[in-house]
């Protein structure tokens, strides 16, 4: 990949500022003070790589216009950090996390539709598990988040929505989301509240 189109300045300090404790890693590897073990830990993004976040919700009512929309909505989060290392003087790094997280949630009523676009977890199913991307791997989804196939996003009207009725009448909708993080540093001494005006 041509790295003119995929580095910029956070990516860049992020590289550089892995390659710094990478090599304190190995030289403590070399005098026997850490084991190679230790170089190969866990990433720490969510745990304590920062102290704000940015999360982007793409919600959808069926599974087949979720894989286009959140594809979608992937390669624009890349254009979303760009403008705001861009626009916004106040922050340092902007770190999107390299998976998108997919959830499927039962929602009864517009108003828990609407929680859960706005990024609630309270309705996930509890009958399904938590799945990123990458291990999902679907082609299409992959094919609209590089750009490589034009966008035809299914419209609701057209397709069918999820529906299920439960015993006691309640009809439940489902709802398809992909959640993609981006991981916030700002300027030293910059004021927290202003964090909420960053986009």
């Amino acid at each position: 990949m041509c790295a003119t189109h995929n580095i910029t300045y956070s990516t860049k300090k992020i590289i550089l500022r892995e390659l710094t404790r990478a090599k304190g890693i190995t030289n403590q590897i070399a005098d026997g003070k850490l084991r190679w073990k230790d170089l190969f830990k866990k990433h720490s993004f969510f745990s304590d790589g920062y102290k704000y976040y940015l999360s982007i919700v793409a919600a959808s009512r069926t599974k087949e216009a979720q894989l286009t929309w959140s594809g979608l909505v992937e390669s624009k989060v890349r254009r979303l950090v760009s403008g705001m290392e861009i626009s916004q003087s106040n922050v340092e790094i902007a770190h999107p996390f390299n998976k998108g997280f997919e959830r499927i949630h039962r929602c009864k009523g517009d108003i828990q539709i609407e929680r859960v676009q706005q990024g609630s977890l309270e309705f996930q199913a509890p009958d399904t598990k938590t799945e990123t991307t990458d291990a999902i791997n679907d082609p299409a989804h992959k094919a609209v988040a590089d750009n490589s196939e034009p966008v035809t996003v299914p419209k609701t009207e057209d397709a069918e929505s999820e529906t299920s009725t439960k015993e006691n009448g309640e009809v439940e909708q489902n709802v398809y989301t992909t959640t993609y993080y981006v991981g916030i540093e700002l300027v030293p001494g910059m004021n927290p509240r202003l964090v909420h005006r960053l986009c």
